[in-house]
């Protein structure tokens, strides 16, 4: 993981996802957020979640911490992994940003520019 100013935390994962990383993740986003929400650019390529990370997410993840989520990949599997938990965080009302599936961190970055603009704009 790491944190680039002004506002977005990219996160590799890689391998098998279990609950204790998704508690160290919502603990870092927790702890970046305080100057205000952030995104987070999540590259799932390469990766799995387990069934209680992805509760985990759903059930602890704070909206008012949270931009939006931009999820990097490719692999059918991750992305339909990473849509499980999405929609979850939308039903339970834990995520009001939006939540974005590009193939590359430099998609994901010119995505968030756009984002930003449109704020900024409108």
């Amino acid at each position: 993981m790491h944190f680039e100013e002004p506002d977005v935390l990219f996160v590799d994962f890689n391998g098998a996802t279990g609950l204790e990383d998704a508690k160290r993740l919502l603990s870092i986003v927790q702890e970046v957020a305080l100057q205000g929400p952030v995104f987070v650019v999540v590259d799932i390529d390469g990766s799995t979640i387990d069934k209680a990370a992805r509760e985990h997410f759903s059930k602890e993840s704070s909206p008012e911490r949270l931009r939006g989520v931009v999820y990097v990949g490719s692999h059918r599997l991750q992305i339909a992994s990473a849509k499980a938990v999405a929609f979850a965080l939308y039903l339970t009302g834990r995520l009001k940003g939006d939540v974005d599936f590009v193939t590359s961190e430099q998609a994901a970055r010119e995505l968030i520019e756009r984002k930003r603009a449109k704020t900024a704009g409108g």
